[in-house]
């Protein structure tokens, strides 16, 4: 018998669940001596890019609330490359002990799959999910030396100017990578790309003007934005983004259906024990719940998720089908 042919989508949700799956049969007591003492040392979150960015943000923000509720150090570890491969990879690979985690991306978890043949981790069964930490819209902006102060204004510019203007890419893969190249798709607009490694290091170039135009997560624009370098276009979300209420959408800038965003984890080694997964995600889900924490993430421009480790692993296979379709009407393929 012939067996379905199955779509990328269908193939990372089985290897997640059975991911999952393999990690649950481990040995109960073999995991419960692990995790007895956790922690007793200090922590560290790997953070898979260059300091600056959105999730070295949230990644502090998380790493001062551990460190004070558990009463140990949690570190940030930057590892950048890769779009994220490395910091992925190194994770993947450390003891499941609960003692090294990483903040995911849609990057790592969905999307870099979809432009790198070869990453060093299977995504689907590497990680034992911990929470969804946030959800952040991506923002569209352009150098302030660009005669342009609106969606329709720029696409009628790259128009004219084919190849000539430059998109900055924070990592390839990454949400801002592949809203971009939708973008592109949907306007028919000829832009080359720069990559880069790290949001932080590409909006400095584009507040010099090196960098044309970005799309990007917009707690690591927002610095740029109050220091008024870099001039904002548009949101990519479907909807207005309450604290922005200004600026309009890129759908409701003459790309009717134009909708993504990014967002936000934790996550650990495949085989962490249980008992530590459920330990963090109690604490950080108060925290997120918790006015503080609440308006800490909102002040910066991102919106605080939460919700247990099986919501987490749900919101990425959801992910994964629904990037699979960008990629397909952007056209993108594996390097």
């Amino acid at each position: 018998m012939i067996e379905p042919r199955l779509s990328p989508s269908q193939i990372s949700r089985r290897r997640l669940l059975r991911g999952a799956a393999a990690a649950l049969a481990l040995p109960l007591l073999t995991r419960a001596a692990r995790a007895g003492n956790w922690p007793d040392r200090p922590v560290t979150l790997v953070v898979p890019f260059a300091p600056g960015g959105t999730t070295d943000i949230l990644a502090h923000i998380v790493a001062e609330v551990l460190t004070e509720h558990y009463r140990q150090p949690f570190i940030i570890a930057n590892k950048a490359g890769a779009s994220g491969n490395i910091a992925a990879a190194f994770v993947a690979s450390a003891p499941p002990d609960g003692y090294t985690l990483l903040i995911g991306t849609p990057g790592i978890h969905a999307t870099n799959r979809l432009v790198y043949r070869s990453m060093g981790y299977d995504p689907a069964a590497d990680f034992a999910p911990v929470i969804l930490i946030a959800r952040v819209p991506n923002l569209l902006s352009v150098a302030k030396s660009l005669p342009v102060t609106s969606v329709a204004e720029l696409i009628d510019y790259a128009r004219q100017r084919p190849r000539q203007l430059v998109y900055g890419v924070s990592a390839l893969g990454s949400t801002g990578h592949l809203s971009t190249e939708l973008f592109k798709s949907m306007t028919g607009v000829e832009i080359t790309p720069l990559p880069f490694k790290g949001s932080a290091p590409m909006l400095r170039d584009l507040a010099d003007g090196r960098v044309h135009l970005t799309i990007d997560n917009l707690p690591a624009a927002k610095p740029f934005l109050e220091a008024g370098t870099i001039r904002p276009l548009a949101l990519t979300t479907a909807k207005r983004w309450a604290p922005m209420r200004q600026l309009p959408t890129i759908a409701e800038s003459g790309l009717p259906g134009y909708d993504t965003a990014s967002w936000f984890t934790i996550g650990a080694p495949r085989a962490t024990p249980p008992e530590i997964v459920t330990n963090l995600n109690t604490t950080v889900a108060a925290f997120l719940r918790s006015k503080s924490g609440t308006d800490k993430l909102r002040r910066i421009g991102a919106e605080p998720s939460g919700g247990s480790p099986d919501a987490m692993q749900r919101h990425v296979l959801v992910e994964i089908e629904r990037w699979d379709k960008v990629a397909k009407t952007a056209g993108v393929m594996p390097l």
